[in-house]
């Protein structure tokens, strides 16, 4: 699936796609994010930069400690309400 970013739009990219006779399926930019874990992890990103004003990442094993720890702070009401809005979203891309 393509949302027509730049990385999509490349002339490389459509003479390739062209080449291999795969057509182009048109998909409005910025259209509604049709999978809930995009969502979860905006929230994350969110914390994390919350995070970054108190402590300082300076090693790749920290950092893989405090996405863990974020996730694991993620709600299962959370992933719930992402879900529950897709009818909505969905609705949005029909129209």
């Amino acid at each position: 699936m393509e949302d027509n970013a730049p990385a999509h739009n490349l002339d490389f990219t459509n003479y390739e796609r062209e080449k291999e006779g795969i057509d182009k399926v048109d998909w409005p930019p910025n259209s509604p994010d049709l999978n809930p874990i995009e969502h979860l992890w905006n929230i994350m990103k969110s914390r994390i930069q919350t995070r970054r004003g108190v402590e300082r990442v300076t090693s790749e094993g920290a950092m893989k400690l405090v996405l863990q720890q974020e996730w694991e702070k993620i709600t299962i009401e959370e992933v719930n309400w992402e879900i529950s809005k897709l009818p909505n979203i969905l609705a949005q891309c029909i129209n």
